[in-house]
């Protein structure tokens, strides 16, 4: 077998390593206790970010290049000259949805609802904070002297009609109606059809100043006293939900940290249950319950280290890292199972040291490569666009790099303190000495399980082997050998075709970015809300802006005609309405140019044909008009006022109800943008968000690529054969082709969240799938089918006890009132499941098939083949006319065949060879050496 040069070297360093802990465990506790504490201690400058924008959307989003300049050219005063429909920001805000109860449900128009709605208005404007006793009018946004609330002239248009209310719809007169009323039907009698006949919800939206920083801090009190008046209102005719601008970060915000807490309690304890039942065992003195509840403290303290050394170094925690120390526990107990797997087959009759340095390097290399590529996906996750992934990565990486270092020091040192304990044969629980067993004892269970132990005597009257874990005799007698039968092979195969299928038909189905409204808690005010307007207020929903970025003759009548073609191109779309909902400074101007340029008998004639008539009407008489005021807001003159250097106009959307929707309509937008003759962006608020959509895709691919580069690079690295680092990224593809599929099926799209897990998905590959190769290749048996069996046999025990921690460090989850939470649990549980199917299912029977051959012959491997799986019954070494011969009574195999046994046959072939030495100096060799356990008796010499 062709063994790397890096995993020689990593195996003889782990090998001197576990050595060294075994002399100084104390050493290696302490340090590790002392790091964990002082970095623990940075929490207390750990510092949250909670901002929704800065999260969840990419870095590098079109929308925030294109507010950039929105905010440059077109600047807001909310002091003065705020409008609602010219925001560059979602702004601040309180905003409020009525209903009607009862049989009033679906008619917010009715008398009462409506006296109702109005005498709420009244009381929320008189809402002052408690520290400056400051109202809605000392912090409200404003339009030259009046408070501005998106639908309060079509409140006091239907309160002065009531009872009989007559609306029409979108459009009241110069009311517009459709971005405050929802939930509409329309009259159907043959001739009006744009009259409402019943409505279900109205909004009111109350801005709030912002751009200075003391009008934000004052109007940040505000809301909260909103909020607490809200939480106690309540009325008989209508039933209200309300938000605020920063009530989806808050709520998820407080969460997280009411919710976090208690499940990580509980995920902990059952953490430390598991690890404590899956480390007893019959035998009293090779039980290590308590290194399992050391494992768990092991990587909690990666956790600590991790949070206290990023919050010294001033990276904001925020909500997507919460989900780390689910993730970080369960992945760290993994490295766990694989070191006490090594020590359970390590010679229990050698020195501590000894057991110590074969376990670190028969379990360093496993674990070392499994942690470095998870800790390389991580950093690749890092460098994405996404605040929110990139510092979840970040907290990820280094506390997988603390788990395996904690791991290996705090841990081991423990571990060597246990080996001390399990030498002297002392009861896990008591410490007191235990005796072996002998003929005389009676096999009851008490006597079996508390008073005895046969650790040492390896094999009793019987030959039965104790010096294996049950689950490891199962994978070795039972699950391996069926798995390499020939029809069990061609099933499996035939279900890795058709979960191959399933899993590419998902991937084409595949939905993405995540509404905010799935953020916020399911019980919470903020989905309440956000869910309603969704549903009633999607119709008529983003006004997006069309903005010219240069210099036109728009007193050019040809000019005039090609700026209307390019409008009429914005409202000639599936997404938008048509003219009439509209604005068009342009289209205004020119359709009352000639009365207020013309034939105003007050002021000079002008002609709008000439260029300086243009601007000179347009700047002085048309924008001075309180009716077309607005339009000011829409039009940059140069210095002197002479030139228009920009301008915008708005186009109208409708029915964007969905994500598919939100995307399409914005890519559909910019594509009209790109096409238009002159050098225009589009923009809304909206598109920051809805930039994810774009952006989450790309990222997600970019990262699967180069993670999977990374880790075929470090697999043919560290694997000792280069054909098995393509074994492990075949795995890789499979896997994260499954999560991507299932997890649609699952009703979960491609959002930040899931990216994450995608991320992970990749390192959690190489930790199912590298175990297994490691083991496949580096077996001693000689045919495909008896190294399968010993991959399954080595390391199924662990690789199932390290998938059912990482399952239960996570579970709780699956309960969290919050999608965000559910959404990591379900991809985490994917990436898990599929990854344990490929390790012991999948993985195993293509190696068994297609795997590298062994070194000894073709005929011998046929013949272990044709076993399946079954080792052979001798084990025979023919040097110079001698043959050493290990008999075994009533057996297959010889449980006493050590490593250490190996290299004293292969010690006593070399004498041989030698001719230094006759055979029975040999035999006495053996039998004077002390690490073995092999007597005279069970070695016969069999002349050739």
């Amino acid at each position: 077998m062709e063994h790397s040069f890096f995993e020689r070297w990593m195996s003889n360093g782990f090998k001197k390593f576990g050595r060294t802990i075994a002399k100084q465990p104390h050493v290696f506790l302490f340090v590790s206790l002392l790091v964990a504490g002082g970095l623990g201690g940075g929490l207390y400058f750990i510092d949250n970010e909670n901002s929704i924008e800065k999260l969840y959307t990419p870095d590098n989003g079109a929308g925030k290049v294109d507010r950039e300049y929105i905010q440059e050219h077109f600047p807001i005063n909310d002091s003065e000259q705020f409008l609602p429909s010219r925001l560059i920001t979602t702004g601040r805000y309180a905003a409020i949805i009525i209903k009607g109860r009862g049989q009033l449900a679906d008619n917010v128009l009715h008398e009462s609802v409506v006296n109702a709605t109005v005498s709420l208005h009244k009381n929320i404007t008189r809402i002052v904070t408690e520290d400056r006793g400051l109202n809605y009018t000392s912090v409200c946004a404003r339009w030259e002297s009046e408070c501005v609330v998106t639908g309060l002239d079509f409140l006091d248009y239907i309160a002065a009609q009531v009872p009989n209310v007559t609306v029409g719809y979108p459009l009241q007169g110069r009311i517009f109606s459709g971005a405050v009323l929802g939930g509409v039907a329309l009259v159907e009698d043959g001739t009006d059809t744009s009259t409402v006949d019943k409505a279900t919800a109205l909004k009111l939206i109350y801005h709030l100043r912002s751009s200075r920083e003391e009008d934000d801090e004052s109007s940040e009190a505000w809301e909260r006293a909103f909020l607490s008046y809200m939480a106690t209102y309540s009325a008989d005719s209508i039933d209200v939900t309300w938000s605020t601008s920063r009530s989806l970060e808050t709520e998820i915000s407080d969460l997280t940290m009411s919710t976090v807490p208690a499940l990580a309690a509980y995920t902990g304890s059952i953490l430390m249950a598991f690890a404590i039942l899956s480390c007893l065992m019959i035998d009293p003195v090779r039980s290590k319950p308590f290194l399992g509840m050391v494992g768990v403290l092991a990587a909690g303290m990666a956790v600590l280290a991790t949070i206290g050394l990023m919050s010294y170094c001033g990276i904001k925690f925020n909500t997507l890292v919460a989900a780390m120390p689910f993730l970080v526990i369960g992945v760290g107990v993994d490295n766990m199972f694989i070191l006490l797997a090594a020590w359970r087959k390590t010679n229990p009759w050698d020195s501590v040291e000894e057991r110590s340095a074969n376990t670190y390097a028969e379990a360093g290399v496993s674990i070392t490569i499994t942690t470095l590529t998870n800790a390389l996906a991580f950093a690749v996750g890092a460098i994405t666009s996404f605040l929110g992934v990139r510092v979840f990565c970040m907290y990820s990486g280094i506390a997988i790099v603390f788990a395996y270092l904690f791991q290996l020091n705090f841990f081991g040192a423990c571990m060597i303190y246990d080996g001390h304990r399990e030498k002297q044969n002392r009861h896990f629980l008591t410490c007191m000495t235990v005796p072996l067993p002998s003929e005389d004892d009676q096999a009851g269970c008490c006597q079996q399980s508390c008073c005895r132990a046969d650790a040492k005597a390896g094999v009793e009257q019987d030959g039965e082997d104790h010096n294996d874990h049950l689950i490891m005799l199962f994978f070795k007698k039972c699950y391996g050998p069926f798995m390499t039968n020939v029809w069990v092979k061609v099933a499996v195969m035939i279900v890795f075709l058709g979960y191959l299928g399933v899993a590419v038909w998902g991937c084409v189905q595949l939905r993405q970015g995540v509404q905010l409204s799935k953020l916020a808690g399911d019980a919470s005010y903020v989905a309440r809300y956000l869910e309603q307007d969704d549903r009633y207020f999607s119709e008529y929903d983003a006004r997006v802006a069309v903005v010219v970025k240069e210099e036109l003759d728009y007193w050019d009548p040809d000019v005039q005609d090609r700026v209307e073609n390019m409008l009429a191109g914005f409202e000639d779309t599936e997404f938008t309405y048509g003219k009439n909902e509209s604005e068009s400074w342009l289209r205004d101007y020119l359709a009352y140019a000639d009365m207020i340029c013309l034939y105003n008998p007050y002021l000079p004639p002008l002609d709008p044909a000439n260029k300086t008539s243009f601007v000179e009407c347009l700047r002085d008489r048309f924008l001075d008009i309180s009716e077309f005021k607005r339009y000011a807001h829409d039009i940059l003159f140069n210095e002197n006022g002479t030139e228009i250097i920009a301008s915008r106009f708005f186009v109208q959307t409708k029915q964007i109800d969905g994500t598919q929707k939100e995307k399409n309509m914005m890519l559909k937008m910019r594509e009209l943008a790109s096409e238009a003759f002159v050098e225009a962006l589009v923009y809304h608020p909206a598109f920051v968000y809805y930039d994810q959509y774009v952006a989450i895709l790309p990222n997600t691919l970019q990262n699967l690529g180069i993670a999977t580069a990374a880790m075929l690079v470090v697999s043919l690295f560290l694997m000792p054969h280069p054909i098995n680092a393509v074994w492990v990224t075949l795995a890789i593809t499979s896997i994260c082709t499954g999560v991507l599929g299932f997890m649609t099926l699952w009703d979960v799209n491609l959002d930040s969240v899931s990216m994450i897990n995608i991320i992970m998905c990749i390192g959690f590959s190489v930790d199912f799938s590298a175990h297994i190769v490691y083991s496949f290749v580096t077996a001693k048996g000689s045919g495909r089918n008896a190294r399968a069996v010993h991959a399954l046999y080595s390391l199924g025990v662990p690789i199932l006890q390290g998938s059912l921690s990482t399952i239960l460090g996570i579970a709780a989850l699956s309960t969290a009132p919050s999608y965000g939470l559910r959404t990591f649990f379900k991809t985490v549980f994917l990436v898990i499941a599929f990854g344990l199917v490929h390790g012991i299912v999948f993985l195993p029977v293509m190696l068994s098939c297609l795997g590298p051959q062994g070194a000894a012959n073709l005929k011998e491997n046929r013949s272990d083949e044709a076993q399946a799986g079954h080792p052979s019954t001798s084990n025979r070494s023919t040097e110079n006319g001698v043959v050493l011969q290990l008999q075994q009574q009533g057996r297959n195999e010889n449980p006493l065949m050590t490593d250490n046994m190996r290299v004293w046959l292969d010690h006593l072939r070399e004498e041989n060879r030698q001719k230094n030495k006759g055979n029975t100096e040999s035999q006495l060799n053996l039998t004077a050496n002390p690490e073995t356990s092999v007597s005279m008796e069970q070695i016969k010499i069999v002349p050739q």
